[in-house]
């Protein structure tokens, strides 16, 4: 089964895209990669693609790009998927280094680009925080059993973690999380993350952003579910970023089991339905701020 195996990009509509490129280049410091058109593409420095910006009348997300592994017949998984009732268009040369693609939908609509791993290693841009990649991202859906269905049957995920019966957290590599998805009465994107290094990076960040004057509106803090540390500020159109560090892993996919980390509740810690309990967006405490999930 061929099968997804890391996040590409996310494409943002945006009615001032040199606003954007002025957070993402000049204060999250990412490189702009190529221009086309009314598309800018930005990348981090161990990405190939990480965002792509393109003019439009609203703010939102109008696609997510996943991989899969190089050198894989692209129409070879339009077949797999055919198989299992989802249509995929082929498109060619629709972005700068990219002869092939596949076009499909999910069940709420959002249009996935299915494209080939590409190398990766691009030289830093010059902003003060320079995340190391876009590491996932999470959306509001109508149905999370109904979405995490066709993510794991028709592009290969495997489901990490569920937060009660609301939000459910998937993995396509050893990352905890490369998309997640909570249970919303309306379908958009909830917010994007980058990796950062560190703890020390994620001062560095919260600096920065400090002296910017753009306040977090939740963190730092630490997720249970994941267990990555934490910040969330709103960038210029007002899309959600979170900035983090610690992600859980997993290295062995076939021991079934995160790797160990001190600051685990149990050992050896396994994918899991996670009852709620008030440290469990927060395990310092501090809960999930007001509107936040509905945001």
């Amino acid at each position: 089964m061929i099968r997804i195996t890391r996040i590409g990009h996310v494409t943002l509509s945006t009615p001032d895209p040199e606003r954007q490129v002025a957070h993402y280049a000049g204060l999250l410091g990412l490189s702009i990669a190529a221009r086309e058109g009314d598309t800018i593409w930005m990348a981090c420095p161990d990405d190939h693609r990480s965002i792509a910006l393109r003019h439009g009348e609203a703010a939102g997300c109008t696609a997510l790009s996943l991989q899969v592994p190089a050198g894989t017949e692209l129409r070879d998984f339009a077949r797999q998927l055919s198989r299992q009732g989802v249509a995929a268009e082929a498109q060619s040369d629709a972005a700068p280094d990219t002869p092939q693609r596949l076009l499909l939908a999910t069940p709420d609509g959002l249009r996935i680009e299915v494209e080939a791993e590409r190398p990766a290693g691009r030289a830093a841009g010059e902003g003060p925080i320079i995340p190391r990649k876009l590491g996932h991202a999470a959306f509001r859906v109508t149905d999370p059993e109904r979405t995490v269905a066709f993510f794991t049957e028709a592009l290969g995920f495997r489901v990490s973690d569920w937060m009660g019966d609301f939000f459910a957290f998937l993995r396509c590599g050893p990352d905890h999380h490369t998309v997640n998805f909570i249970r919303s009465p309306a379908a958009r994107l909830h917010h994007i993350a980058f990796e950062l290094r560190d703890w020390d990076h994620v001062k560095e960040a919260c600096d920065a952003l400090g002296a910017q004057r753009i306040p977090l509106i939740w963190g730092p803090g630490r997720h249970t579910v994941g267990h990555n540390l934490y910040t969330y500020h709103h960038d210029p159109d007002g899309q959600i970023v979170e900035l983090f560090a610690e992600l859980d892993r997993m290295s062995d996919e076939a021991g079934g089991a995160w790797d160990q980390r001190p600051w685990h509740q149990e050992t050896p810690l396994r994918p899991r339905r996670w009852e709620m309990d008030p440290f469990l967006s927060n395990a310092w405490g501090i809960g999930t701020p007001q509107g936040f999930r509905d945001a």
